[in-house]
Order: C-alpha cells, then structure tokens, then sequence
C-alpha cells in the first residue's frame, strides 16, 4: 500500500495532468526566408572571400605578366656648364653640353622565358581559381547535406515525441482505469524526458550548423533562414562511368600544377639564359671648348665572378619539387575518386534497402505495438522498444541518404566538374610589346 502512494506521488510529480502537458507547444517560428541548395551555392560563389583572395592572386599573376612584357626604360643623363680654354688661354668661354642617351637590352633567350614564366602563372592561378569555385561549392553543399541531415533528426524527433505523447496517454488511461500499475506512468514520463532534451539538443545543432552555412555565404543569408530540398537520388550512370585519366587531367587541380611546373620549368631555363649578361647601347652628344663630339658606346657586363650557379641550381630544385607534387596529386585524385564511388554504392545499397522494406517493416511493428498494447496483449516496454527501433530506422536511412549526398558532392569535386560562371579576367591589355 505504502508503495503505490508513493508511485502515485511521483506519477502526478512528473506528470500533474494530460491537458497541462499537452497544452505546452513550440514557440511560434518566426518568417524566415527558405533557400534551396541552388540558391545558397549561387549565394556563396558571389559573397565567399576564398573566392575573392583567388581572384586577387588572378590580378597579381596577370601584372607579372605585363611586367615581363615590357620593355627596360631608356636613360638620358643631361650635362652642362661654363667652360673656357686656358692652355693657351684665349679669354674665350662657351657653355660647355653633354647629353647621353642609354638603352639597356635584355638578352632575347632571358626575356622569352620570363614571358613564358610569367604566362604559366597566369594560367595557373585561372585553374587555381577554378579550383577554390570547387571547393567552395563542395564546402556549402557539405554545410547544407549537415544542415539537412540535423533538420531530418529534428523531425524524426518531433515524430517520435507526438508519437510518445499518445502511448503516454494510454498509459494514463489504463491507470485510471486501474489497468496498469502507476509505476508504468512514470517511465513513460521519463521517456518523454529525454525525447524532448534529445529535440531540443537537435535544435541547438540546427542553430549553429545555419551559422556555418551562412558563414560560407558571408552572411548574405541572414540571421534567420531556413532550407528547401531532399538529399539527391542515387546517381547510376555517375557511378558506373569508368575513371578515365584523361578526364582526369582536365582537372582544374591537374591544369594548375601542370602550370606551375611550366612556370617553374621557364624560371629555370630564365637562370640558364640569365647567364648571358645584358648590354646597353648609348649614344651621345659632347660640345666642348673648341671640340663637338657624337660618340657611340656598348657596355657589357663581364660574369667573371658570379656565374649564377646557385640561381641555376635553386631553380632545377624547385622544378624537380613541383614535378614530383604533379605525380602525386594525380595519384591522389585517382585514389580518392576510388573511395567516393565505393562509398557512393554502399550508400545507394543501403538506401534501397531501407525503401524496400526496413522503413515499412519497422512502422508497422510500432503499430501492432501499440494496438496490442490498447487491448493489454502487450506491455509498455514492448512500445517503447518498437519505437526505438522506427526511430533509429528512420535516423539509419537519413544517415545513409547523407553518405550518398556528401560521397557525390565529393565525387562532382574531385572530377572537376565545370563551376558556374566564367573565369574573371583583368587583363584588358592590348600593349604590343606582349
């Protein structure tokens, strides 16, 4: 007797009345805007400062490149002075006038491989920009698959609470009707307990995973937002087309390091042709005291000393390094593609398995659960574990749908898919000398 007091007490502790719990609802959502994946990848290839940085580097390359194209200055010196002839001395005296004109000429071999440098980079950081568009589309379809995947462990949460709500309202029927023991009432209070703190830890995650979506946007979406859109289907015909390595090298990561080995090859042949010194040709003007003079001159330096060994040398380092990083990213690719189309058919075996039949086997054991349990063929821990199983079954199949979506999103960035919009370009120069 003492034992069912105290079970009542805690009974109406947890659980005072139906209504009053039933009475308490989410907080009305405030309007928010709803963006679909397309919307928030256009959103962050026009505002993502990764992409602005990449194209900054663009307008670097392309001012080395007019910088290699363009001609040394001349030089012109000006002289003058009073002048007068003193042995003999006459008593006569002019303004004496030297005027020098100088042109410095680079040697040919040097200054077509500077060219030659300076338009590798210029291509190479094209393929780099393409390659940060990649990335950062990879990275906001990433943000917006984590943000989908927490939205669908909301739901299923919101499902699994409304669902705990009306076994806990049979469980208070049958209580009253003295059809069950009062102890039942408090374990499926406890139950709800932790389906709500499992929500509201769910919505927490919600919050701070459209902060990172939005940070990827730099803030263009708001600071109250929502999201549209399932995860893709299974993609056969993407996963069943055989890896091809000249596809392969048309990848924006392959064209950028096939361009910095050119530059660094052109910089290496720069060094070996630098050895040849740079003349200057002037010419000049001398009006003297009783003496006019044009005279012509060359000048070259003499590499007596300094045969730039070390140059040579530090450049063949740097080709032979980036030569190697080439053999080595292609190798990289290949295997990671691997892994993503292996992971990508799992994922979709998985799927169509949980389609076929887990998702609807394990709705209908919670409802024969639930009926057995209205009519007392069944008892309350035969519920609440046929609604653990739907609900991990349901978590299960999103996490799968999640796999698929984030081992294509990588699959589309390791296969170099073409990115949305052209390369910017700043070089507008139609400056002959190039």
């Amino acid at each position: 007797m003492h034992v069912l007091l105290i079970a009542f007490g805690l009974f109406h502790c947890f659980f005072p009345t139906v209504s009053s719990v039933q009475a308490q609802s989410l907080p009305a959502p405030q309007a928010s805007s709803a963006y679909s994946l397309q919307d928030v990848v256009e959103l962050a290839i026009t505002n993502n400062p990764a992409l602005q940085e990449s194209q900054g580097i663009l307008e670097q390359k392309e001012g080395q490149k007019r910088i290699a194209s363009a001609y040394p200055n001349p030089t012109i010196a000006f002289q003058s002075g009073r002048g007068s002839l003193r042995d003999p001395s006459m008593g006569t005296t002019i303004t004496e006038r030297y005027i020098t004109l100088s042109q410095p000429l680079e040697w040919p071999g040097k200054r077509d491989a500077d060219q030659r440098a300076a338009q590798a980079g210029v291509e190479s950081a094209q393929a780099s920009f393409q390659e940060a568009q990649l990335d950062v589309i990879a990275a906001t379809k990433h943000a917006f698959y984590n943000l989908l995947f927490a939205t669908h462990q909301g739901n299923t949460a919101t499902l699994n609470l409304e669902s705990m709500k009306k076994v806990r309202n049979s469980v208070v029927r049958r209580i009253e009707a003295g059809e069950a023991p009062p102890f039942e009432g408090v374990k499926i209070q406890v139950e709800l307990l932790k389906v709500k703190k499992e929500r509201t830890q769910i919505q927490s995650m919600i919050h701070s995973l459209q902060a990172e979506l939005n940070s990827l946007t730099a803030g263009a979406l708001g600071n109250q937002f929502t999201i549209r859109g399932e995860f893709p289907s299974s993609r056969g015909e993407f996963l069943s087309t055989p890896l091809d390595e000249n596809a392969l090298a048309q990848h924006p990561v392959m064209q950028k390091w096939r361009k910095m080995v050119e530059e660094a090859r052109q910089a290496h042949r720069r060094e070996q042709q630098a050895r040849m010194p740079n003349i200057t040709l002037s010419g000049s003007y001398q009006r003297d005291v009783g003496r006019e003079a044009y005279v012509g001159a060359i000048s070259i330096p003499f590499p007596l000393w300094d045969q730039r060994q070390g140059n040579i040398a530090h450049a063949q380092g740097i080709l032979r390094q980036r030569e190697a990083s080439l053999i080595r990213i292609k190798h990289q690719l290949l295997k990671n593609m691997i892994q993503q189309v292996h992971l990508s058919k799992s994922a979709a075996a998985q799927i169509t398995t949980y389609e076929q039949g887990l998702l609807k086997q394990a709705q209908e054991a919670l409802r024969i659960a639930q009926v057995s349990f209205k009519f007392g063929e069944a008892n309350l821990m035969d519920v609440l574990d046929a609604q653990r199983v739907l609900r991990q079954t349901r978590l299960d199949y999103a996490q799968a749908q999640y796999d698929l979506a984030i081992a294509l999103t990588e699959l589309e960035r390791l296969t170099g898919e073409p990115p949305p919009g052209p390369i910017p370009s700043h070089d507008r120069s139609t400056n002959p000398q190039g």
